[in-house]
Protein backbone atom coordinates (compact mmCIF):
# COMPACT_ATOMS: atom_id res chain seq x y z
CA UNK A 1 0.00 0.00 0.00
CA UNK A 2 1.28 3.71 -0.71
CA UNK A 3 2.48 5.50 1.88
CA UNK A 4 -0.32 8.48 1.26
CA UNK A 5 -2.75 5.94 1.10
CA UNK A 6 -2.16 4.08 4.17
CA UNK A 7 -2.02 7.90 6.28
CA UNK A 8 -5.28 9.02 4.81
CA UNK A 9 -6.59 5.59 6.02
CA UNK A 10 -5.56 6.41 9.56
CA UNK A 11 -6.79 9.48 9.00
CA UNK A 12 -10.40 8.52 8.24
CA UNK A 13 -10.58 6.04 11.24
CA UNK A 14 -9.84 8.64 13.69
CA UNK A 15 -12.30 10.73 12.46
CA UNK A 16 -15.28 8.09 12.22
CA UNK A 17 -13.88 7.81 15.83
CA UNK A 18 -14.66 11.76 16.37
CA UNK A 19 -11.13 12.48 17.01
CA UNK A 20 -9.66 14.84 14.78
CA UNK A 21 -6.03 14.02 13.91
CA UNK A 22 -3.06 16.72 15.00
CA UNK A 23 -0.10 15.21 14.28
CA UNK A 24 1.66 12.31 11.55
CA UNK A 25 4.30 10.78 13.17
CA UNK A 26 6.78 9.33 10.73
CA UNK A 27 10.27 7.65 10.70
CA UNK A 28 12.92 8.52 7.91
CA UNK A 29 12.42 5.46 5.54
CA UNK A 30 8.68 6.29 5.62
CA UNK A 31 9.53 10.13 5.23
CA UNK A 32 11.57 9.58 2.42
CA UNK A 33 8.80 7.34 0.31
CA UNK A 34 5.90 9.69 1.12
CA UNK A 35 8.30 12.35 -0.23
CA UNK A 36 9.06 10.35 -3.24
CA UNK A 37 5.29 9.76 -3.98
CA UNK A 38 4.38 13.44 -3.67
CA UNK A 39 6.86 14.41 -6.00
CA UNK A 40 6.33 11.89 -8.43
CA UNK A 41 2.96 12.72 -8.33
CA UNK A 42 3.11 16.61 -8.23
CA UNK A 43 1.73 17.59 -4.94
CA UNK A 44 4.89 18.83 -3.82
CA UNK A 45 7.97 20.67 -5.26
CA UNK A 46 11.22 21.08 -2.99
CA UNK A 47 13.04 24.03 -3.05
CA UNK A 48 17.17 24.43 -3.87
CA UNK A 49 19.11 25.68 -1.16
CA UNK A 50 16.45 25.42 1.58
CA UNK A 51 17.36 23.95 5.21
CA UNK A 52 14.44 23.76 7.14
CA UNK A 53 10.72 22.76 5.85
CA UNK A 54 7.91 22.70 7.68
CA UNK A 55 5.61 19.92 5.86
CA UNK A 56 1.77 19.15 6.57
CA UNK A 57 -0.53 16.18 5.19
CA UNK A 58 -4.13 17.96 4.17
CA UNK A 59 -3.05 20.32 7.02
CA UNK A 60 -1.95 17.97 9.55
CA UNK A 61 1.70 18.86 10.81
CA UNK A 62 4.44 16.11 10.13
CA UNK A 63 6.85 14.89 12.26
CA UNK A 64 9.96 13.03 11.40
CA UNK A 65 11.71 10.65 14.04
CA UNK A 66 14.52 8.02 13.80
CA UNK A 67 12.12 5.22 14.58
CA UNK A 68 10.43 3.10 12.07
CA UNK A 69 7.32 4.21 13.44
CA UNK A 70 4.14 5.87 10.85
CA UNK A 71 1.14 6.88 13.29
CA UNK A 72 -1.86 9.56 13.10
CA UNK A 73 -2.19 10.79 16.51
CA UNK A 74 -4.89 12.94 17.48
CA UNK A 75 -4.41 16.37 20.43
CA UNK A 76 -3.79 14.10 23.81
CA UNK A 77 -7.24 15.42 25.34
CA UNK A 78 -8.65 12.58 23.08
CA UNK A 79 -6.12 9.69 24.19
CA UNK A 80 -7.26 10.92 27.89
CA UNK A 81 -10.46 9.64 27.27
Amino acid sequence: MKIISYIDKMILELEKSGKPAEYIIMGKKFFYEWIIELTSTGDITLENNKKKYKFTHKGIKVIICESEILEVVPNSKYLMD
